[in-house]
């Protein structure tokens, strides 16, 4: 009994396996590779973009290592909070693509909200005391990428007229 049932099983893999080897398979199979990839980027219409504030003080105040570290936490955030394929790094900027204003704006928020949780040491790089401050980011926007730098320029000039 057991014996049938192997050779049955055996022959259902023989057939199945001439049955994926036929011609008109291989085709079928090589149309299904030429279709048009999906463009991710054209349905990402609103991007933003973001700054971290008073960066070069940073720098001059912390040192370069701090500088760096902090760059590379402020982008762990983003890349949590967005995904590493829609944020992008342009020299101090960062560009981010989505496809909701409403889901941009509320994710910028919380990037923001966690940004400000970085404490800035306490000591500077002299060794005096310095001011002890958190992290803060500017951002902006648009439907372009033009759009979101104007309004997040608009936004640091309100920011340090106060």
């Amino acid at each position: 009994m057991s014996s049938t049932s192997l050779s049955s099983s055996s022959a259902t893999v023989v057939e199945l396996a001439g049955f994926r080897n036929t011609d008109k398979n291989k085709s079928v199979v090589r149309a299904s590779y030429q279709t048009q990839m999906l463009s991710m980027r054209r349905h990402l219409s609103y991007q933003a973009s973001v700054e971290i504030d008073n960066l070069d003080w940073i720098k001059n105040e912390y040192g370069e290592a701090f500088h760096v570290g902090l760059v590379k936490q402020v982008r762990a955030i983003l890349n949590k909070e967005f995904g590493k394929l829609r944020v992008h790094r342009y020299r101090r900027l960062y560009v981010i693509r989505h496809r909701s204003v409403e889901g941009l704006i509320s994710s910028l928020l919380r990037v923001q909200f966690h940004a400000h949780q970085i404490d800035l040491p306490l000591i500077n790089k002299a060794g005096d005391p310095a001011v002890a401050k958190s992290v803060t980011l500017t951002w902006g926007v648009g439907r372009t990428t033009t759009e979101a730098e104007v309004e997040r320029l608009r936004r640091r000039r309100q920011k340090f007229k106060r």
